[in-house]
């Protein structure tokens, strides 16, 4: 294991550490995550693959990136954080580099395997686990930070790798975001995180006598794990299918394109905003009072969104109470399950919940489609979140009544 100076003491932050995985998250999901968007019209032109084609290749790197949740957070509980992250973004940054080569769907499928393998790796959840594992009792002003710079993917990628594209084409776009990936990415994994990083000393909380020595099983057997898991699964679905569906549902609805446009530019800052104050709040909100926030938020932004008049100024409010039931979620699926679960194996835990809801976040988009489909409108697609909410708000209280307090809270 590491020597005392890869942890952190316990009322001194290693912000230097921070900061550099949190750029590494903005990086890696501003390049693996969001820029696949721009890249969908002109390799449809040039290439004359559907779209529908085009996302499911995107869809099945969601699967694949479930498959390899568990294992990728076993290895970070072992030790092996620098490996795991560094192997991630030069996997990615390799696959950048033979998609810009890429002339035959079957490959351009099997690229998209393997980058579902390279979100795995570098995206939130092993992100979480290394801060979790280093920092202790400060996870949770870590992770706050984290998710702060790591908000602001959208906002700093989406319009650079237009740029680049326009400048450059699609293909030596792709060169650049795999520069990005192995000069940024790699690098600052390769070099901030030690090669087998210590773990910060917390008391321990009782052992559950039903709990087999570091192996996270044992919570398949407990209710609670299971209503965690349905609330995270009920939330990515929204967080994952809306976004998609958000422009068509409300130009149905009677509102302008630039109306719509204007109210989905509102959901990231709103996402930022809530992060933010989370972090003000840190002493005076529990995460699981934060929790319950998140949950409610969610369900007055659907409770809202119906009896909104085409063209009115409410849908911000929608849009607002919607971004910052996502933004706050991120942070809960980070903070709470060590409060409920014990820090033992954080990684692996954030792995199991995490192979669900990709699976669950993979679907969403196709599901919200085929329910627009059969309803001839998005009415049904908008029962369908308003009940999700309501679940994923009725699961997540039922989860905190079931619960254990563990000693070891973040």
């Amino acid at each position: 294991m590491a020597g005392p100076s890869s942890m952190s003491s316990p009322d001194r932050m290693p912000w230097g550490f921070v900061s550099a995985l949190s750029l590494t998250q903005l990086v890696s999901y501003g390049t693996i995550f969001y820029a696949f968007a721009l890249f969908i019209e002109p390799m449809g032109q040039e290439l004359g693959w559907s779209k529908s084609a085009l996302t499911a290749a995107y869809s099945l790197a969601l699967g694949s990136s479930a498959l390899f949740a568990v294992p990728v957070g076993r290895l970070i509980d072992r030790g092996y954080g620098r490996v795991v992250m560094t192997g991630g973004s030069v996997l990615a940054a390799a696959l950048f580099l033979v998609w810009s080569w890429v002339e035959s769907y079957p490959a351009f499928v099997l690229i998209w395997l393997g980058l579902g393998a390279a979100m795995s790796a570098v995206l939130y959840e092993p992100g979480f686990a290394i801060l979790a594992r280093r920092l202790g009792l400060l996870a949770r002003r870590g992770i706050t930070a984290m998710t702060l710079v790591g908000g602001f993917a959208s906002t700093v990628f989406i319009p650079l790798t237009h740029l680049l594209i326009d400048a450059f084409g699609w293909r030596n776009a792709l060169l650049v975001l795999a520069g990005f990936n192995l000069l940024i990415c790699a690098g600052f994994h390769a070099l901030v995180i030690p090669p087998s990083e210590g773990r910060a000393k917390l008391p321990r909380s009782r052992p559950d006598p039903g709990e087999a020595t570091g192996n996270p099983r044992h919570l398949l057997r407990r209710a609670s794990f299971w209503c965690f898991v349905a609330t995270s699964v009920a939330q990515g679905m929204i967080s994952t299918g809306v976004p998609l569906h958000l422009l068509p549902l409300l130009i149905e609805r009677g509102f302008t394109l630039d109306s719509a446009v204007a109210a989905f530019s509102v959901i990231g800052p709103a996402q930022v905003a809530a992060r933010l104050c989370t972090a003000f709040g840190e002493r005076a909100v529990s995460v699981r009072a934060l929790g319950v926030i998140t949950m409610v938020l969610n369900v007055l932004a659907f409770v809202l969104l119906p009896f909104i008049p085409a063209g009115s100024w409410l849908i911000a409010v929608f849009a607002g109470l919607y971004g910052a039931s996502n933004g706050m979620m991120t942070i809960v699926r980070a903070l709470l399950p060590p409060e409920l679960f014990g820090r033992e194996n954080y990684g692996a835990i954030q792995g199991m919940i995490a192979t669900p809801v990709r699976i669950a976040m993979a679907a969403a988009p196709f599901a919200f489609g085929a329910l627009w489909a059969w309803w001839g409108s998005y009415g049904a697609v908008l029962a369908a979140c308003l009940i999700m909410a309501f679940c994923a708000l009725g699961t997540f209280v039922l989860n905190l009544a079931l619960a254990p307090r563990a000693a070891d809270e973040f």
